[in-house]
């Protein structure tokens, strides 16, 4: 009897004639060399197929690995007489059955099992194959070369106490030349002067406003103009 998975779809055993020497690869349809595979058969796992009886001129095997659509011919092995071949097949569980001198055959020294239709089929599981361990590194660390800059060419002396109560150093005069804190122009149209390049970029708060008001101004240029953007709020009273 056919396998169940052919009956309706491919209407005869014709659409599995073919090459013998076609790629051993299952779960698709083989392809030229140098094909690119899908993401499936990049996780196939090789499994070997063993038909042990006597065989007048060839066997094939033929499971739903393929969707039933490709015959892979078994090798004979000369010393035992056995017919086997190695195929990649994608992990889960599969039926297959052999082709005997073009007369399909179950093999019965191997798992069997019955379709939906009651046909009888070999079947088999297979598993995802397991990620090799990483080996243990062997750190010899009396082995090991000194490093190119030891830690006794660096010089680790540790900072003087009295450093941490002396005066912050003072802040550079050019700082206080902000925007913010130059006396406002009284005569109308007069322009500012050009902010000092080392006043750009920073934030500055303004020290001369009403009490109850603080201000924050910060200077920025682009190409040749100067733009200074000021933000006020209402100071926390003490």
């Amino acid at each position: 009897a056919e396998p169940a998975g052919r009956m309706g779809a491919t209407g005869s055993k014709d659409k599995l004639g073919g090459s013998p020497s076609m790629p051993q690869m299952a779960g698709g349809i083989p392809g030229a060399a140098g094909e690119m595979q899908s993401p499936e058969l990049k996780c196939a796992v090789p499994v070997a197929f063993r038909w042990h009886h006597a065989a007048q001129r060839e066997v094939y095997v033929v499971g739903s690995f393929s969707n039933w659509q490709t015959k892979i011919r078994l090798r004979r092995e000369p010393e035992t007489d056995a017919y086997s071949t190695v195929v990649q097949i994608v992990p889960g569980i599969h039926q297959y059955k052999f082709i005997v001198d073009g007369e399909w055959r179950c093999a019965q020294d191997q798992p069997r099992c019955l379709d939906s239709v009651g046909n009888e089929n070999n079947c088999l599981e297979v598993e995802e194959a397991e990620a090799p361990e990483p080996e243990p590194v062997e750190e010899d660390m009396m082995g090991k070369d000194d490093p190119p800059s030891p830690r006794s060419s660096y010089n680790c002396q540790s900072v003087d106490p009295d450093e941490y109560i002396k005066d912050p150093p003072a802040m550079p005069p050019h700082l206080g030349l902000a925007l913010l804190n130059q006396p406002p122009k009284r005569a109308q149209g007069t322009l500012l002067s050009v902010p000092n390049h080392s006043t750009l970029n920073h934030s500055y708060i303004c020290r001369s406003l009403p009490e109850g008001l603080s201000a924050v101004g910060m200077t920025c240029r682009f190409r040749g103009k100067y733009v200074t953007t000021v933000f006020y709020s209402t100071a926390p009273t003490q």
